[in-house]
């Protein structure tokens, strides 16, 4: 559940970025921390707002992810959806 990429992303990282909100749950449930950041300091809640995936979002707040956390550039989970067209974030 911890494991890294070289970029320092994880299981929820990827999962939140494809969408895949079963994986995201079950990493969940089995404790995965839900505000690691990335290197470039992007967390799951980052990367799920990007892609417009909103069952995840949710899932993620559930969780207690910080919604204030931004990226190195600045940029909040809003920023980002904001950017890619998902108002509905």
């Amino acid at each position: 559940v911890d494991t890294m990429t070289k970029d320092g992303r994880t299981a929820l990282h990827l999962a939140s970025e494809g969408g895949h909100l079963e994986i995201a749950q079950l990493l969940l449930d089995h404790a995965a921390p839900v505000d690691t950041a990335a290197e470039d300091g992007w967390t799951a809640l980052h990367l799920a707002s990007r892609g417009g995936h909103l069952e995840i979002v949710q899932l993620l707040i559930g969780h207690a992810a910080r919604v204030e956390a931004a990226t190195e550039d600045g940029s909040t989970a809003l920023h980002l959806a904001a950017q890619g067209g998902h108002l509905k974030l």
